[in-house]
């Protein structure tokens, strides 16, 4: 019989406080294109470099979401946090391409090793009666961090010395999190998890659990949505700069303060409505805020767009990973949501990847039509998500 549970343990709010750690270092990179430049480096190379990070991530998470769970994953919570203080301090050493290529990659490999830690413990402490709330209440710990850090750093980063002196800082912060390691016990997890007996997912269950309609498009729509969301977010402030707009960092700031905004008002309300079809209705609305960037004017409507595409990323980021947890079998929730992690960090590659080729081609309009082609595509997507109760 299943236990009733409360979603703010101590485990719960030990892990976000880790997450929101994590997110803060990673917004930090929203000046990288920036750095790139101030070392000389060839843009030919930015959308690579941008996106190594999360090419290591893509190679490395569907190994780490069958092989981590809640038993094994505290020990790789500890490593990998080591890991991303190492690597960032390392930065202040890389400033060449075949060392920056190094680090990235490194990076990116405690990076992914921490969010899947992360997520195979997190799981087996959220209800499954508040699989909305509980996302939405997620999502949010990582965005604070995109709202507040990104104009922070515009106005106090003048040189690469301050962006090094941030990393420093920053690895610093990550340090600081491995005490909060320590609060989460060696334990079996209590809750509707019960069923999981520690053993490593067999092949065979894998593979049915792949050939899930349902979970097959959110694996998809999950690529496409992140995809564009990096396009955005490693070249919005050089674009806004040929606009005229001053401080494009405030177009992260709005952005996210509507996407903690929506979450904090409607994540309890997300379990009670439709979530494929408010999921296909925003992405839609994507497309076009998207396709209007490329068709900015003024500051106003710069900072106009940055609302309404807060609002569309506010409400699908979450609703994504609640419906996994929804048509996930109890047993394979963790594993496809570290396997949409995977379709995230393979977005944060292609996204700023086809943005640098497409930029050096063509310009920057084409990206932004691109981003509103793909989001479209997903909306089409969501529409044949099979309804059914949720598991």
């Amino acid at each position: 019989m299943e236990q009733k549970q409360k979603l703010f343990t101590k485990e719960f709010l030990a892990l976000n406080t880790i997450f929101f750690f994590a997110a803060a270092v990673m917004a930090v990179f929203f000046q990288f294109q920036n750095y790139l430049q101030s070392l000389g480096i060839a843009f030919a190379w930015f959308g690579f470099l941008m996106g190594a990070d999360s090419l290591a991530s893509f190679v490395l998470q569907p190994f780490l979401s069958v092989y981590l769970n809640a038993v094994n994953a505290r020990k790789w919570l500890f490593i990998s946090i080591s890991g991303m203080a190492v690597m960032l301090f390392s930065y202040k050493f890389a400033l060449g391409l075949p060392s920056l290529i190094a680090v990235r990659i490194l990076h990116g490999a405690a990076f992914v090793c921490l969010m899947s830690a992360i997520m195979a413990m997190l799981v087996n402490y959220i209800p499954s009666e508040k699989s909305g709330q509980a996302f939405g209440l997620v999502s949010i710990v990582r965005l604070i961090p995109y709202s507040i850090v990104p104009p922070i750093l515009t106005a106090t980063n003048k040189t690469p010395a301050d962006f090094q002196t941030t990393l420093m800082f920053s690895a610093l912060l990550m340090v600081l999190s491995l005490s909060l390691a320590y609060q989460i016990k060696p334990s079996q997890p209590i809750g509707h998890s019960l069923s999981f007996d520690g053993q490593g997912i067999n092949m065979q269950g894998l593979f049915d659990d792949l050939k899930d309609r349902n979970i097959a498009v959110l694996f998809a729509v999950n690529l496409l949505l992140y995809s564009t969301y990096t396009i955005i977010f490693f070249f919005i402030k050089e674009y806004s700069h040929t606009k005229g707009i001053e401080n494009p960092g405030y177009f992260f700031t709005i952005a996210t303060a509507v996407m903690i905004g929506v979450r904090l008002i409607g994540g309890a309300f997300f379990d009670k409505l439709n979530k494929a079809t408010l999921t296909a209705f925003c992405l839609a609305g994507l497309a076009i805020c998207y396709i209007l960037i490329a068709h900015i004017f003024n500051t106003g409507m710069f900072y106009i767009l940055a609302f309404f595409i807060g609002l569309g990323w506010g409400i699908v980021m979450p609703l994504l990973n609640a419906l996994m947890f929804d048509f996930s079998l109890p047993s394979f929730r963790g594993t496809n949501l570290n396997l949409s992690l995977v379709m995230m960090q393979g977005g944060f590659f292609i996204g700023p990847f086809l943005g640098g080729v497409l930029i050096g081609l063509w310009g920057y309009n084409t990206i932004f039509y691109l981003c509103g082609l793909l989001s479209l595509f997903a909306a089409v997507l969501m529409h044949t998500i099979i309804k059914r109760k949720p598991l």
